[in-house]
């Protein structure tokens, strides 16, 4: 039983990096309308809190791995806006729950799991122009950790590797580009790009790319279709991985007001 549920929650944690980037205003310096939330099968929770603060959190890891998200517009102007971001991450109940011995323990029970916290702050700039959105992101991952984290309990997956590196080489950096554009009423495109890069580690470097195709449906409701490539060093060696097909719906509510 315990093999079943540790593979279905890394499963869940997965597809929860898969999707994370596809909701319009999570990942550009423009903030979600007040006293709204957005939410897919595998996206993140969006709560536009007021006119200049969004929360947000990957619900599906959120069992296993609490987290929160707040990002505040600095500024924002018709064709502009600057945004800082900062993040909270507490991976340690996931990497204990999949420590175990046969077949389905990813980490050795051997080991000793510390309570870990990731902490990332950044920054995004969105520039827009004729139904055009280019959103260049920057920030600092940090990890904190109460005890010693032996290297040999890296869970060596694409996506999973390069969020948890910093558990084991203390800091790294992550950098992004995401350029969105309006096609027609009904349909947008994504594509965006992030680089995660480790000065420190011994496996330095991962990107991964994005490739979209937004359908929306209606004023509340859109279909999102597309793949994601990965590329990155491993303990193993160097590896390319293309998920296929990426598909979601998603939904915006708008609350009622106080």
């Amino acid at each position: 039983m315990r093999t079943t549920i540790s593979i279905f929650v890394l499963s869940l944690c997965l597809a929860s990096l898969l999707y994370s980037q596809t909701q319009f205003y999570n990942e550009t310096a423009l903030p979600a309308p007040a006293r709204t939330i957005q939410k897919g099968l595998f996206q993140p929770l969006v709560y536009g809190y007021s006119a200049k603060v969004t929360f947000s959190t990957h619900a599906l890891a959120f069992p296993v791995m609490p987290n929160l998200t707040m990002k505040w517009n600095y500024y924002q102007q018709a064709n502009r806006g600057l945004s800082f971001q900062h993040a909270m991450y507490y991976p340690t109940p996931l990497l204990r729950l999949i420590a175990r011995k046969g077949i389905g323990g990813i980490i050795s029970p051997e080991f000793n799991i510390p309570s870990a916290f990731i902490i990332y702050s950044g920054v995004l700039f969105t520039q827009i122009a004729d139904r055009q959105y280019l959103t260049l992101k920057a920030g600092l991952n940090l990890g904190l950790k109460t005890g010693k984290l032996d290297t040999r309990t890296t869970i060596d997956l694409p996506l999973v590797y390069p969020r948890l590196q910093m558990l084991y080489d203390k800091w790294g950096t992550r950098f992004g580009i995401d350029y969105r554009r309006l096609l027609s009423q009904q349909f947008s495109g994504l594509i965006d790009a992030d680089i995660f890069y480790y000065p420190t580690a011994y496996c330095r470097f991962a990107i991964e790319h994005k490739a979209l195709l937004i359908w929306h449906c209606s004023p509340r409701n859109q279909v999102t279709f597309g793949y994601k490539l990965v590329y990155g060093e491993y303990p193993f060696g160097k590896a390319w991985h293309l998920f296929l097909p990426l598909i979601d719906f998603q939904r915006i509510w708008q609350l009622k007001s106080k």
